[in-house]
């Protein structure tokens, strides 16, 4: 077991949490925390899992923290078109336009890199996993990590 169960350095038991998490306690996943409410909690990732997983972490923020600075950025420009005496409304439309299209590609990209994620996991983990986000949604303590 590598630990992720145990709510992570920063989480319920803090410092203390990785004592028996093994070498990966308090890890954090893919996309977030594997802290308490974690849906890879309990889940037995490999070493080579788990570097797969970084990888795929890097790329995402990479990506996503581009795209989220275009779309500042063009939020920027329709706020201050907005904000001129005369409001040329074709230019309104056209930023909200390039907005929405920007928001699709990152949608593109989240939905690549959760195939991508799911790819790494074997079956039975990506059914544990199942499980989690359903007794998370049920408030079970299993899905916080508890059940050790």
């Amino acid at each position: 077991m590598f630990g992720f169960g145990n709510c992570g350095s920063h989480g319920l038991f803090g410092k203390f949490a990785g004592m028996h998490g093994g070498m990966h306690a308090g890890m954090h996943g893919p996309f977030g925390s594997h802290g308490c409410s974690s849906p890879l909690s309990g889940i037995d990732l490999t070493d080579e899992q788990l570097e797969k997983l970084a990888e795929l972490k890097g790329q995402a923020f990479s990506k996503f923290g581009h795209g989220k600075v275009d779309i500042v950025d063009l939020y920027k420009r329709l706020f201050k078109e907005l904000a001129k005496p005369s409001i040329d409304e074709k230019q309104v439309w056209n930023i909200t336009d390039e907005i929405r299209g920007k928001k699709s590609e990152l949608t593109d990209v989240l939905v690549e890199h959760l195939i991508a994620f799911a790819k790494i996991l074997t079956p039975e983990q990506r059914t544990k996993i199942k499980i989690n986000k359903i007794r998370k949604l049920f408030g079970i303590a299993d899905a916080f990590g508890f059940d050790h």
